[in-house]
């Protein structure tokens, strides 16, 4: 008998799921936590909680075994290669950003992954962040089909649904984790009741949510997920919620296809209102009846439970498999699926633009939307510098250098190409590994008597790798920390009262533990920092913007004061100082912004301004701006206007050139 302290360890487990949520609800909510301020406040608070849970849990390593420990120290040594690369990327600024996002998946792998293995902790899990993926999504519907409730005038395409996350492909895909999720509920026999029909319920409010952010990489990767799910899972009560959500399902996506009046014009015009208000009422009839139907076919469940066909039989499990796969094909290649794919594969590959389409048609559309030019500039990047590449968080900047259209991109809109371009084969190594040792726990656990629970894991876990190779969802912790969590739940040890488990308690005395107490403190400092910085910046970019230039100059100091290696408070600085008359000052503050961010054209454009308004000669920095990037109007303008002149030419063209104030989230 396990000698670990239940009472204990239930508590923590339900912290944990109750955590889980909170956690994806705070970073679904601040814009997927793409922007450093939400991430350094998740990161600071994890780490807040690993300290805690090194002091006061009785056996604090009892999950810690070693692939948990490899994990972990990949993804440790993944954090440290990003703050490395700044030694080569000339730019900390660039490399903290990413820095403490590794650290908020580390942290989140740790901890889930100290307590030891429990498939009832993983369930509360599920529970609790299902929970969170619906309640984000259905404010997004709300805010898509009854903007009298929710209206974010702030949304910047506002034919693709994607608030709150701000990005449709990111709410795309975490509708999509949140569909093999609740589908998985709603086919289990052996989840709780309630759970079955909530989960049944749920299913056609995230597909709705799903379509109306038209992202192609999401809808495909949940098709392919769910057939994973199925084939690996096999769940006993497929039949029972299949039958509840499909029709409810296909119901609501028959109304709200085609999507023209919620995709285009004005959210808010009489003929988008009337077409919200009947859709969100389709839906809810659709969600009661998809409940009702799997309460039903509860009784189902009891029976179906005691057919056990395929148990201990896995030849005939594999027999009809292959059979279901060989129709499958046969099928495909009667309605022509080859040609089809052919055709699509034709449109993949061409560099064509502009061919996705409009509405739901975009769905169907195989072109790429530009992504095989940032693939390739990332590749080129990896080549230049194969073994470290070009520095965490320069991506930007190469492509503002070497990009082949004016189109602004700041992502390779690839996980796995952008961190060969940025991090070479030394941070794309560890990536893989922390990767691939989850999906294995997942793999791993799925041929236990949990199959079902852990397929489902699996399979979101593979469409969550598939889009994100093709986007860039790692940078939006809303949708990937619940990959870490869950891995680290997975990779956790089981038998927790083993003697080697006993040992290193027994080792881990008071003093290792305020040890590891202060090293998650003081890993905590530096994300805590960059929090305050980021929230302290976007303070003064409002300041800014409302012309209020005393408050914007404080709050940026403010902001350099808690991260003095940012570039962005300085061009703020300077700027304000340019407003004021104040052009020296710029000079001097524009130069603070090279030192930190030496490569960025908007920086030696902001340079050449201020010197030319100073009366200083500025077209050695006007040059540089053009040569980082060759294709910005106002880098080659200001290259003209700055070039063959004198002091007083430059000085009025100064003056009259337009600023370009750094955005949120600029380094």
């Amino acid at each position: 008998m396990t000698q670990y302290p239940q009472g204990i360890a239930r508590g923590w487990w339900i912290a944990g799921a109750v955590l889980l949520a909170a956690l994806t609800l705070y970073l679904g909510f601040s814009s997927g936590g793409y922007y450093p301020g939400a991430t350094g406040l998740a990161a600071a608070e994890m780490a807040v909680v690993v300290a805690a849970w090194a002091l006061l849990a009785r056996r604090p390593l009892d999950g810690l075994g070693i692939p948990l420990a490899i994990a972990v120290a990949a993804l440790g040594a993944f954090a440290a290669w990003i703050l490395l690369s700044a030694n080569w990327s000339d730019s900390m600024a660039r490399a903290l950003p990413d820095y403490t996002r590794a650290l908020l998946y580390g942290l989140t792998l740790l901890f889930f992954g100290l307590l030891p293995f429990d498939t009832r902790r993983i369930r509360w899990m599920l529970y609790a962040f299902a929970l969170a993926v619906v309640a984000i999504c259905m404010a997004g519907l709300i805010a898509r089909l009854l903007p009298e409730v929710i209206h974010d005038p702030a949304l910047r395409e506002k034919e693709r649904l994607g608030y709150p996350l701000t990005y449709w492909n990111s709410l795309g895909l975490l509708a999509g984790i949140g569909i093999v999720l609740c589908g998985h509920l709603a086919c289990s026999t052996r989840e709780p009741r309630a759970i079955r029909v909530v989960g049944s319920a749920a299913v056609p409010l995230l597909t709705l949510t799903l379509y109306y952010t038209l992202s192609r990489g999401a809808s495909w990767a949940t098709i392919g997920a769910v057939v994973v799910y199925v084939l690996v899972g096999r769940p006993r009560g497929l039949l029972s919620g299949a039958v509840a959500t499909a029709p409810a399902t296909a119901i609501a996506l028959m109304v709200a296809n085609p999507p023209d009046a919620l995709t285009e014009g004005a959210l808010t015009s009489p003929t988008a209102v009337a077409a919200g208000k009947h859709v969100a009422t389709v839906l809810g009839a659709c969600m009661v009846g998809a409940a009702v139907v799997r309460i039903l076919l509860l009784r189902l469940d009891r029976r179906v439970d005691e057919w056990r066909l395929l148990d201990g039989r896995p030849r005939v499990a594999v027999a009809l498999a292959v059979t279901a796969a060989a129709l499958a094909v046969a099928s495909g290649v009667a309605l022509g699926a080859p040609g089809i794919a052919k055709q699509k594969y034709e449109q993949f590959t061409s560099q064509s633009k502009g061919s996705t389409g409009e509405g739901g048609s975009r769905l169907l559309s195989a072109d790429t939307n530009g992504r095989q030019d940032h693939w390739e500039v990332a590749l080129a990047e990896f080549r230049d510098n194969e073994l470290r590449g070009s520095g965490a968080g320069t991506y930007a900047l190469v492509w503002a250098r070497e990009r082949p259209n004016s189109v602004h991109v700041d992502d390779a809109h690839s996980l796995y190409l952008q961190t060969l371009g940025e991090l070479g084969l030394v941070g794309f190594a560890l990536l893989v590994v922390v990767l691939v040792l989850i999906v294995g726990a997942f793999a791993w656990r799925s041929r236990g008597p949990d199959r079902a629970l852990f397929a489902a894991l699996l399979a979101a876990a593979l469409g969550w790798a598939v889009a994100t190779g093709v986007d860039w969802d790692w940078e939006m912790p809303a949708t990937t920390v619940w990959l870490f969590a869950f891995g680290g739940a997975a990779l956790a040890r089981s038998r927790p009262g083993s003697p080697n488990g006993a040992g290193r308690s027994r080792l881990l005395g008071w003093a290792a533990r305020l040890a590891a107490a202060v090293a998650c403190l003081a890993l905590a400092v530096t994300p805590a920092r960059v929090a305050i910085a980021a929230g302290r910046f976007d303070e003064a970019l409002a300041a800014f913007r409302a012309g209020d230039c005393p408050q914007a100059k404080r709050h940026a100091g403010e902001a350099l004061s808690a991260e003095p290696q940012r570039a962005a408070p300085y061009e703020l600085i300077a700027f304000c100082d340019m407003r004021e008359g104040r052009y020296r000052r710029a000079v001097v503050a524009m130069q603070g912004a090279r030192r930190h961010d030496p490569h960025s054209w908007e920086v030696f454009y902001g340079l050449a301004v201020a010197r030319a308004a100073a009366g200083l000669d500025p077209r050695a920095a006007a040059a540089r701006a053009a040569r980082l990037d060759p294709r910005s109007p106002h880098a080659l303008s200001a290259k003209a206007l700055f070039g063959p002149g004198d002091r007083d030419n430059w000085v009025r063209a100064g003056r009259d050139a337009p600023l370009l104030p750094p955005a949120a989230g600029d380094p």
